[in-house]
């Protein structure tokens, strides 16, 4: 059976039901055949009780002269029944892998694609650990639902229902004891069921930051060695897995309290409904077949009731788990596309910044900032922690959104375009290059992925690359670890340029590049860096002077306001804030900090 897993084009919303909802819909076809399968099988199975009234009534006749046949033909019922029962039982299994599968990938699908389309900034505020734990608890939590709702809920509803037509037929004194105990048992574990929701979700929250913790100190486990804080680091975490464990000690002690409420009750009403059972056949109201159907429905009920009890308790919690990733992952993403956004064409990479205004506090970081960058210019970025350098080339790449003003390329609105076609339009070469844990040839494809062999080759000549990478045991078919650690530093970054230069966009954003490299990989790094920005526009964020160079251009920043504007020979001689910059560098260096994000 082909289905679609992908629910791209289905809204979702923080609302448990309404996301099973919409995760369930791509699975109809096979979530209707699990749930007529189960219904059909369940009402099936109520009726093997009055079986063995038939067979219990054909024993007895048979004691008294009656006919041989009438007890083989309840025997045999009683096998056709139980067959065809477990039969159509299995086809609810079949159907119900594909449901339950189904929902868990395009749950796992949706919510992925839902957070790779959050800002830079939510990331900045929650642990990649933690989120990719919710995601797992969102995904394995909506398989739990499914099965939970038809092998357990679905089936529950429909053998009372059943049991209580059949009770009826045989006492209606019987099947009211049914209906009061129902009636009672039922609505008090949903009751507390909701009451378990919050302390699930506050359990799966604490979870979550603590998986987020420990992602955090095994990614930092290099600075805890080399600072030999283990002892410290452990203790941290001693803290939250105390927390972790409160929580879920006082949500298993809530569902035992559930447990031991509905033990009371069940062994009260089963009792009276057996008691019931021997004073009417005492009397000679029902017969021996009567009172072993009403055993076996008792049995058959005590046993759906103690499930109701103990699936209402791991339903609760998993819908609490599901509840609270749902919080967290889909809250409203900041950068959108609006209504009617044109992909941008960016041919040739012509940039203004006109009368912007932005700031991440108050007062605002730009207020009315206007540059002007030609097609082809090559612009350098000077000043201190918090001028505003890194803040500029993100509000570029639309990693946060103007309070004010516009920012152009080639003459179009980039809050007009879509963020996608932005961002094509930019190469950008951090100065901590990051690598996925893949092959050195799916890191340079991320240029450009439908790139061919020989031209990913080309773009690691010409990046200085191709030569370490030949040396390596698989070549380009090498992993590099996650987040690259198993290459340099250099050879991180000239895998970075790699890729920049076979994405070959337009405009290019460098944020010092060499700053912490060996002269060997600065070298190296520098030549590639000149064939990087041949025929590109650029805009370099300096932490060095000395490597400005390379630049037409040196833009000067202080407090969100351009201070100076020109070459380096002419800001020199104006005696200004950058020649004071030049002079008082150490090592070649500003004295400064990466700004905050």
């Amino acid at each position: 059976m082909h289905m679609s897993i992908w629910v791209d084009n289905i809204p979702l919303t923080k609302n448990p039901a309404r996301f099973m909802w919409a995760i369930s819909r791509p699975h109809w076809r096979p979530a209707l055949v699990a749930m007529l399968a189960v219904i059909v099988s369940a009402t099936l199975y109520a009726v093997i009780p009055y079986v063995f009234k038939l067979i219990a009534d054909s024993a007895a006749a048979l004691a008294q002269g009656g006919a041989y046949r009438d007890l083989i033909l309840a025997a045999f019922a009683y096998i056709g029944v139980a067959l065809l029962a477990g039969l159509i039982w299995r086809v609810s299994g079949f159907a119900g892998a594909l449901w339950a599968t189904g929902a868990r990938a395009s749950a796992r699908y949706a919510l992925t694609a839902y957070v790779t389309r959050h800002s830079r900034s939510y990331f900045s505020d929650h642990f990649a650990g933690s989120l990719a734990n919710k995601i797992n608890h969102a995904a394995a939590g909506s398989a739990d639902v499914v099965e939970e709702v038809l092998w357990q809920f679905l089936n529950f509803f429909v053998t009372i229902i059943a049991s209580f037509v059949i009770a009826f037929l045989a006492s209606p004194t019987i099947a009211l004891i049914l209906m009061a105990w129902v009636a009672i048992v039922a609505p008090l574990n949903v009751y507390f069921a909701r009451k378990r929701v919050p302390l699930s979700a506050a359990t799966q929250n604490i979870e979550a930051k603590l998986s987020g913790a420990t992602v955090d100190l095994l990614s930092n486990i290099t600075a805890m060695q080399e600072y030999a804080r283990r002892a410290f680091e452990i203790d941290r975490l001693k803290i939250g897995i105390l927390k972790r464990r409160a929580a879920g000690l006082r949500n298993w002690r809530f569902g035992e309290a559930v447990l031991l409420g509905n033990g009371l009750l069940q062994t009260f009403f089963s009792g009276a409904m057996v008691l019931v059972a021997v004073y009417l056949t005492q009397a000679g109201t029902i017969s021996v077949g009567d009172i072993v159907l009403i055993i076996a429905l008792v049995f058959n009920i005590e046993e759906r009731i103690l499930f109701l009890g103990s699936n209402l308790n791991s339903f609760s919690e998993t819908w609490g788990e599901i509840r609270e990733s749902l919080e967290e992952i889909l809250e409203p993403h900041q950068i959108v596309d609006k209504p009617g956004a044109r992909p941008l064409e960016a041919v040739r990479g012509q940039l203004m910044f006109d009368n912007i205004s932005f700031g991440y506090l108050t007062p605002p970081l730009f207020r009315g900032l206007t540059l002007h960058i030609p097609a082809g210019q090559k612009v350098g970025l000077v000043g201190k922690s918090g001028s505003g350098k890194s803040t500029l080339t993100r509000l570029l790449l639309r990693h946060h959104e103007l309070t004010g003003g516009a920012i152009l390329i080639d003459g179009q609105n980039i809050a007009e375009a879509t963020v996608d076609s932005v961002r094509k339009a930019i190469a950008v070469v951090p100065q901590e290059p990051v690598l996925f844990h893949r092959t050195i040839r799916e890191n340079i494809l991320y240029g450009r992925l439908d790139a061919t062999d020989e031209e990913v080759e080309r773009a690691a000549r010409l990046a200085n690359a191709h030569g370490f990478i030949e040396k390596l045991p698989k070549g380009y078919d090498t992993l590099v670890g996650e987040r690259g650690v198993k290459l340099s530093g250099g050879e991180r970054q000239r895998i970075v340029i790699a890729r920049a230069i076979l994405k070959n966009a337009p405009i290019l954003l460098l944020d010092e590049a060499t700053s912490a490299l060996d002269s060997e990989s600065e070298v190296a790094i520098q030549d590639a860096l000149r064939m990087l920005m041949e025929g590109k526009t650029v805009i370099a964020i300096a932490h060095r002077l000395s490597t400005l160079h390379e630049m037409d251009r040196i833009v000067v920043l202080h407090d969100g306001e351009i201070v100076e504007d020109g070459t380096h020979d002419a800001l020199i001689a104006e005696g200004g804030t950058y020649a004071d910059l030049w002079r008082h560098q150490a090592g070649g260096f500003l004295q400064e900090e990466d700004e905050d994000i």
